[in-house]
């Protein structure tokens, strides 16, 4: 049980298969553990009280639910999210920002960090433990 409150999950809300073979390959390679969702809702059932998590957040998903995100993120101020989307489509970013999100990047700085940004996210996360 003591276990359990140490566990780091990482829920993947993404479409894009081949991106998320990526996120999911660096994720394994790092031994965190993970699930994926392809809708807000999904993505929210995934997370619990329990443990550390991260929500990672493909801005291109088709149908995000905003107020849903928002939701999450009022509900769990302590949670870490990291939305990531084209970089042309400020909007998108800036949506992401106004739900609550912790981190919005483009998806080159993403793709380019990402071992480091599942590191950080965690190391945060056990900072406000």
């Amino acid at each position: 049980m003591n276990e359990a409150a140490h566990t780091h999950q990482i829920v993947i809300l993404c479409s894009d298969m081949l991106f998320l073979s990526k996120i999911t390959g660096v994720a394994k390679l790092l031994g965190f553990s993970f699930c994926t969702a392809l809708s807000s809702k999904k993505a929210a059932e995934y997370l619990t009280e329990e443990g550390s998590q991260l929500i990672l957040i493909d801005l291109t998903t088709p149908n995000l639910n905003w107020e849903l995100l928002a939701s999450i993120h009022h509900r769990n101020p302590h949670l870490v999210s990291i939305a990531f989307g084209p970089h042309v489509d400020t909007d998108l970013l800036e949506q992401a920002k106004a739900a609550g999100c912790t981190q919005v990047l483009p998806r080159s700085k993403f793709s380019a960090q990402l071992p480091q940004l599942l590191q950080a996210a965690f190391e945060s996360d056990q900072n406000h433990s």
